[in-house]
């Protein structure tokens, strides 16, 4: 009886406590300081100075000369060049996703030309195939999918239709500043333009539950699912671990993900059994709020759309003229933004060679790892904006390089 009884009065403290929650109209977080800020990621990206080295004839690209100034430090010395007929075939998996023929390995060995490799790269990078493996490499990050998920994995029947603009884009060497900026606000961007609208299918690739009986938990989970995404894979901070509490190192509390989340919630349409595939405006949607503890029954104090004060230390506001989504998406690609050129540069050195400068891609939070060549990383970076954010620029800068060209295995002695 005693169990029961204590039963009893846990399932009524369940039940109220909601109700009493949901007065609570006043948000408890600390303040950032600097202290929170002391951290490599959040510092700005300053252009450092190409390193002056002790054999200038290895450098083939200013990556060289960073990576040498190391080598040269630590009393080491590079690999020799890899052969030609590795070379190939590490340059064509790279770029296309697929081994070079046999008749592409034998005129690239014969070729005597000293610019071969050079033309190589760029026939590569301008092949279709270039377009379809490193839309892989970005769908795989949108955790794209064309069925909904969850155990009745419906599918998604214009899903496909995303997936080829990012091919498309890729080929076409979609500046990745717009291509960041559309896929976050192409609709407020560019209303007119269906390609643009089209792009915001990234929020929406992840999984959804159209079936579901409660259409207020679907939208709670959906909109988790897009904030912790958008700041995952474009600014690489794991913001999805406060959509419940405060984060445990980062300093980023739950309020912080909802007002993050606020830039989204005026921007899904939900209808029952079916897969929503891009954003859209929409007039009547509900008050954002903290959801206590992240339940969805749960709602607590309201916030308002604003940007994480980790990273805002200028205390900007973003824009509601013109739209919430498209000032989040211009605040995230701006040139004094620590993050967003910085994550994407350690993403495509990852493809590359097996690892990130920063072995924690998706991390660039306090338990990430700090980068092993943080000037080369905020070089490139740096360069990356003023090449006009072209990633086909960022590749050949890659390729090219002594670092890219050496042979796999230790110099022997």
């Amino acid at each position: 009886r005693l169990g029961l009884l204590i039963g009893l009065l846990l399932l009524a403290y369940v039940i109220k406590r909601p109700m009493v929650l949901i007065a609570q109209e006043a948000i408890e977080e600390d303040a950032i300081t600097s202290f929170d800020r002391d951290h490599w990621a959040y510092d700005p990206i300053v252009r450092p100075s190409v390193p002056q080295i002790a054999s200038p004839e290895w450098p083939q690209t200013d990556i060289d000369s960073f990576i040498l100034s190391r080598l040269e430090g630590e009393s080491l010395r590079p690999a020799a060049r890899a052969e030609r007929s590795t070379l190939i075939r590490r340059v064509c998996w790279d770029l296309t996703g697929l081994p070079p023929t046999v008749h592409q390995v034998n005129e690239f060995i014969d070729d005597p030309d000293p610019d071969a490799y050079q033309r190589l790269v760029d026939t590569l990078l301008a092949s279709p195939e270039y377009g379809t493996r490193w839309a892989h490499f970005w769908l795989d990050l949108a955790r794209f999918a064309e069925t909904d998920g969850y155990e009745h994995d419906k599918i998604r029947k214009d899903a496909w239709k995303y997936r080829d603009w990012v091919i498309a884009a890729m080929n076409n060497d979609f500046p990745y500043d717009k291509f960041v900026r559309w896929q976050i606000a192409g609709d407020q961007i560019e209303p007119s333009n269906p390609n643009a609208v089209l792009a915001t299918a990234f929020c929406l690739s992840g999984p959804d539950m159209p079936d579901i009986n409660s259409s207020e938990e679907r939208r709670h989970v959906l909109l988790n699912e897009i904030t912790s995404t958008v700041t995952s894979v474009v600014i690489s901070l794991q913001f999805g671990c406060a959509q419940c509490h405060d984060h445990k190192y980062d300093s980023i509390s739950q309020a912080d993900f909802y007002r993050l989340r606020a830039f989204f919630d005026a921007s899904v349409d939900l209808k029952k059994n079916k897969s929503v595939s891009v954003l859209t405006a929409l007039t009547d949607a509900p008050m954002s709020r903290v959801m206590l503890r992240g339940d969805w029954r749960r709602p607590g104090p309201t916030v308002a759309a604003a940007y994480p004060r980790l990273l805002n230390a200028a205390d900007a506001s973003p824009d509601e003229n013109v739209g919430l989504r498209r000032s989040l998406a211009n605040w995230l690609t701006s040139s004094s933004h620590p993050l967003t050129a910085r994550v994407i540069v350690n993403r495509v050195w990852q493809q590359h060679f097996g690892r990130g400068l920063s072995t924690t891609p998706s991390d660039f939070g306090i338990m990430g790892e700090s980068p092993t060549h943080p000037k080369l990383l905020d070089f490139l970076a740096d360069q990356l904006m003023r090449e006009g954010w072209s990633l086909k620029w960022l590749h050949r800068k890659i390729l090219m390089s002594s670092t890219y060209q050496t042979r796999s295995t230790r110099p022997s002695d």
